[in-house]
């Protein structure tokens, strides 16, 4: 096994008021993502599978406090004083809207201009990776895409573009969150299957973060379950989603659409996501757990049943 690209240790966000914690929706995730593996993260919405994304570049709200350790191969711990030379080089993002990650007032050529010049390409550098990249993506033509303003393409386009702009320098780790969410099916298999064969081609580790497990079992190696600000089952893919131990991880697949399934036969998960995890007393699935016992009045930590890590009091094996 080669060492990670990546390791996070503990990371934990506070949100603050009055320099009172109001809320802690991200509590001590931990994992490590090794060069060209994938790591999926899943969840549903409210669950921090986004924030933790965000965390890792510390892209976050003014009154948010980053706890815990994020250790990138070749710079050491990630921090106020590194993380400018990290973010756009080092580890790129592909933001979940398009539309809304493109500034509306430049045109395509522009901004990817910009970036290719904080990564240090000179103009004709730039000018060729550009087009190289763009190509790259599956988008034919490009004059015409790089003069264009961002609403003046498609969803699909738009997100093309976004996929070259965080792969102009050739990251580290590329955070994919949600990529194919604004996006019709079609659309969306041809991103997912862009951006696997560009990290076949390119070596670069990967997380891919969405609410849909099946999509994230095509390509993950890894993956890590999140359910209020923790993760509650983690291990290889094929482990986990063909033998689920946790039950909000057997919940998730329950619910997925199937066409073996006949019409009316999901499982949904019953109740919702705590908004709050400070008013959390024990298990934070409990609430919706149809196993729930005394035991779960206790907090689980993650221990390893067979051959994967899992947060319950209940599953011994």
């Amino acid at each position: 096994m080669s060492a990670p690209i990546i390791r996070v240790s503990n990371l934990a966000v506070d949100f603050a008021s009055k320099g009172i914690v109001v809320n802690t929706p991200l509590r001590g995730v931990s994992f490590e993502v090794e060069s060209g593996k994938t790591l999926g993260i899943v969840g549903e919405t409210g669950c921090g599978k986004t924030l933790t994304g965000l965390s890792i570049l510390n892209l976050l709200p003014p009154n948010a406090i980053r706890r815990g350790e994020i250790w990138l191969d070749g710079h050491g711990e990630l921090n106020s004083q590194n993380m400018a030379d990290v973010r756009g080089v080092q580890i790129s993002f592909i933001f979940q809207n398009p539309h809304s990650a493109f500034n509306p007032v430049f045109t395509i050529e522009k901004q990817l201009k910009i970036v290719a010049h904080r990564q240090g390409l000179d103009h004709h550098q730039g000018e060729r990776i550009i087009r190289d990249r763009l190509k790259e993506v599956g988008l034919d033509d490009i004059d015409r895409v790089l003069t264009s303003f961002p609403h003046q393409l498609s969803g699909g386009m738009l997100q093309r573009c976004m996929i070259a702009m965080a792969l102009l320098g050739i990251p580290k780790l590329l955070i994919a969150d949600e990529p194919t969410t604004a996006l019709d099916s079609t659309i969306a298999r041809q991103i997912l299957t862009l951006i696997y064969n560009l990290q076949k081609q390119y070596g670069f580790a990967l997380i891919l973060i969405s609410h849909d497990v099946g999509l994230v079992s095509d390509i993950a190696d890894n993956i890590a379950v999140l359910y209020a600000g923790r993760v509650v089952e983690t291990g290889t893919t094929n482990l986990v989603l063909s033998d689920p131990k946790h039950p909000y991880t057997r919940g998730l697949l329950q619910a997925i659409p199937s066409a073996s399934v006949v019409r009316g036969g999901l499982t949904a998960i019953p109740g919702q996501v705590p908004a709050n995890t400070l008013t959390i007393v024990g298990c934070s699935f409990a609430s919706r757990c149809s196993q729930v016992q005394a035991s779960c009045a206790n907090d689980p930590a993650l221990k390893e049943i067979a051959g994967r890590n899992v947060a319950c009091g209940v599953v011994t094996r």
